[in-house]
């Protein structure tokens, strides 16, 4: 056992802090797909109801103007030679379509032709009849007809609440929106809407001027009553859900251009934060494609599987404390099972009582710096080092100061060499030091050498202190010189055992080397 067994590494803290990290951004990833499926649900129920009640709103806003083109004709046709066949036909439409509110005819009327065209209506029947002026200001009601070139009165209107003569007369040009909702049509040939206004009653309406090709009159029209219009349905007014139909010539949220606004319950600050805001906006069906719609739907927690993503958070967070826990009873074990090897190769190689290498250890660092040398070609060293009369000491101061000294001894050696260099006990009073990369000389390494050991000898051989008494110890040295493999490692260890014993039988200070 020369070799450390760390066969297991150790798990660093900060790589389980990074697994549980990792491990937590996945769950936080599942976590978000959960919400982005939800959001995503959300955004399709939201466009296929939205789309669903487009078609239908545009379906609603078509059969008006289709009635009124029928109207147009029809009065066309009829309406000088047949006027209750006109009626019934109109009371039966607006019979049938409740967000038609009336249906009218302008006629173009000049000046010069303004009291022969009143007479004419009085003399027909209506007997109160006048061209007049209205103001939709803020001073609503009748004024001065102005003095103008040519004039476009109401010469016939049916409503839902049957004839009204006191509409009858009306002078169309004199309201500004109005006239210019006329003008389009007649110059587009097409029906043209007009912007939103209040009816008498209060009702919010829009009229819907479609031109005639008979001379005399200049255009029918109908009055759509907005409160008739279809509304959103249950499935998309939810809360934070938004539906603006505008006229086109103005902005979505300017209150004057609206037909009508629907909203749900308004979500709070936080949602508002935090969560999107779906969008779709499309032009009506109408023929000049007058007004749009304009839904928004700002999502919230009420969108999300509220259920299932605290479920996932829940177990985001126990399955990271449970991986978290596991890797961390791994680490104690794993540093557990490393300090017991570290205890084996210990106690296999390494001296117990000096804590330096022991002799298998020291066998090992022998056959590596010999090995050394086969690449190098420079010279090693092996010093055999022992102490003298140290049973003496044993026998006379006890064995715990025997300990002592041999811990000391090994310490004073181990300040004497260099770190590429070992020094080992072999057993008792005996030491081993292998030094390597001396040289590629003989003499010039084994001059190194011998400086080493001689080194070895004075700081050794200093007095130290044992217990409660001084100690001067002395040594015993013997030396060997090698090159690479050209000798094995026990004629190494002989060799230099020989040469210390034969320096401790002469007593000279001197070192041998063989």
């Amino acid at each position: 056992m020369n070799a450390k067994l760390n066969y297991i590494k150790p798990i660093s803290t900060p790589a389980i802090l990074i697994a549980v990290a990792v491990w937590a951004s996945l769950c936080l990833l599942a976590l978000f797909g959960a919400i982005s499926l939800n959001l995503r649900d959300a955004k399709t129920n939201f466009t296929e109801h939205g789309e669903d009640y487009s078609e239908k709103l545009n379906r609603g806003m078509v059969s008006s103007e289709t009635v009124l083109k029928g109207f147009s004709s029809l009065y066309t046709a009829i309406g000088s030679t047949n006027p209750e066949k006109v009626s019934v036909y109109a009371r039966s439409v607006l019979d049938a379509h409740h967000q038609i509110y009336a249906l009218e005819v302008i006629q173009k009327v000049s000046k010069s032709q303004l009291k022969d065209f009143t007479l004419s209506k009085r003399l027909s029947g209506y007997e109160d009849f006048n061209v007049k002026s209205y103001s939709f200001g803020e001073n609503r009601g009748w004024e001065t007809l102005p003095d103008k070139r040519f004039y476009y009165p109401i010469i016939y209107m049916e409503s839902r609440f049957g004839p009204s003569s006191e509409i009858l007369g009306l002078d169309v040009s004199s309201v500004p929106f109005l006239e210019i909702a006329m003008a389009q049509a007649v110059s587009m040939g097409r029906p043209v809407a007009s912007h939103p206004f209040r009816l008498v009653e209060g009702n919010l309406a829009y009229v819907v001027v479609c031109p005639v090709s008979a001379e005399e009159l200049v255009s029918v029209d109908m009055v759509v009553d907005v409160a008739q219009l279809e509304r959103p349905s249950v499935g998309l007014l939810k809360d934070g859900f938004n539906a603006i139909v505008y006229h086109k010539d103005f902005p979505p949220h300017d209150a004057d251009g609206q037909l009508f606004k629907v909203s749900g319950r308004e979500r709070s600050a936080i949602e508002k934060m935090i969560f999107p805001v779906f969008s779709l906006q499309k032009s009506l069906a109408t023929m000049d494609e007058s007004f749009s719609l304009l839904m928004t739907r700002q999502v919230g927690w009420t969108d999300l599987s509220l259920n299932l993503i605290a479920l996932m958070a829940l177990l985001s967070v126990a399955s990271s404390f449970t991986l978290y826990t596991y890797l961390r009873s791994l680490q104690r074990n794993r540093l557990d099972h490393i300090r017991y090897q570290d205890l084996l190769w210990k106690l296999a190689n390494q001296d117990a009582l000096t804590e330096i290498p022991n002799r298998m250890l020291m066998l090992d660092r022998l056959e590596h710096a010999k090995a050394m040398g086969d690449r190098s070609g420079q010279y090693g060293a092996v010093i055999f080092l022992d102490i003298d009369n140290f049973k003496v000491l044993n026998d006379t101061k006890g064995h715990d100061a025997g300990d002592l000294l041999l811990i000391e001894v090994a310490k004073r050696i181990k300040h004497c060499i260099r770190d590429v260099d070992t020094v080992a006990r072999l057993g008792g009073d005996e030491f081993i030091v292998i030094l390597s990369e001396l040289g590629t000389e003989f003499d010039a390494s084994n001059v190194a050498a011998t400086q080493v050991a001689d080194k070895i000898r004075t700081v050794v051989e200093q007095p130290c202190r044992l217990q409660l008494f001084d100690y001067q110890v002395t040594l015993s040295i013997g030396m060997t010189l090698f090159k690479g493999s050209e000798k094995t490692t026990n004629q190494l260890l002989q060799s230099a055992d020989a040469a210390m014993y034969q320096q401790k039988g002469t007593r000279h200070q001197s070192i041998n080397t063989r």
